[in-house]
């Protein structure tokens, strides 16, 4: 005898029992289909919200913007990568430490219109400026700092707004 003749000869000895747990079973089957209904209808709601987007577009359309612009995020992030990268390499060369001295170099001159400026970088290369002011004209000079040393013989002046850009930070 087979499995499947086995299994009808024992719900023919006892269909009576068979039928009443069909009864109860059934509200039962009723119940959970109906939850698995209303399970399926909110599921379909918010699937319908989520791919309405704000445009009302498909899911995928808006999947497929989403990653244009991640990749354009993505593009401009190396870009400043770059450029960051870039000026990282120029501000050893910029202006790093100043000094300032103002100064009366005239005994009949007052208000301190004379100065003498140093502007270094990082490695200690720049220029002293000193604009030395009388009652009837204003010189400029320059002098080149390399390494911290000057290229000409530098004033009182000049020496002390050179010490001061050396010392700051």
């Amino acid at each position: 005898m087979s499995l499947w003749q086995g299994v009808l000869e024992a719900i023919a000895r006892s269909e009576q029992a068979w039928i009443g747990l069909c009864v109860v079973l059934q509200p039962l089957w009723l119940v959970l289909l109906v939850g698995i209904l209303i399970r399926t209808r909110a599921l379909g709601r918010r699937l319908q919200r989520l791919t309405a987007g704000a445009t009302g577009a498909s899911l995928e359309r808006v999947l497929m913007d989403h990653l244009a612009r991640v990749e354009e995020v993505d593009t401009r992030q190396r870009q400043v990568e770059q450029r960051v990268s870039a000026l990282e390499g120029q501000i050893p060369l910029c202006v790093q430490r100043v000094g300032l001295v103002r100064y009366d170099a005239f005994e009949d001159v007052g208000g301190q219109q004379s100065f003498s400026l140093a502007m270094l970088d990082a490695q200690q290369n720049g220029i002293v400026l000193t604009s030395v002011y009388s009652r009837t004209d204003v010189r400029v000079y320059a002098k080149a700092i390399r390494q911290g040393a000057p290229s000409h013989p530098l004033s009182e002046e000049e020496m002390e707004a050179l010490r001061s850009a050396l010392s700051s930070r």
